[in-house]
């Protein structure tokens, strides 16, 4: 295994980790979502306007989510869902 697969298998596991601490906790699992989202971008080299177009979504969809001001539709959160993002 790769670093670069050595250190997604980190992160996932970080991830894995803070959905744990932040069950029912609203606030900190719209930033979590957010980080996810974030994370899961980086690591298929996509930009924001590149997972925008993938979602169907503006580019300023994308930055609010990722920085936790808001959070997808329920449409938006099936398409991020077929991507992998939980």
């Amino acid at each position: 295994m790769g670093e670069f697969d050595q250190l997604l298998n980190q992160i996932k596991k970080d991830i894995k980790r803070l959905d744990e601490l932040a069950k029912g906790d609203r606030k900190k699992e719209t930033v979590l979502l957010g980080e996810k989202i974030k994370l899961h971008r980086k690591a298929n080299r996509l930009s924001q306007e590149d997972l925008a177009r993938k979602l169907f979504v503006t580019k300023m969809c994308v930055i609010k989510w990722e920085t936790g001001r808001s959070t997808p539709s329920g449409s938006s959160m099936q398409r991020l869902n077929e991507l992998g993002i939980r």
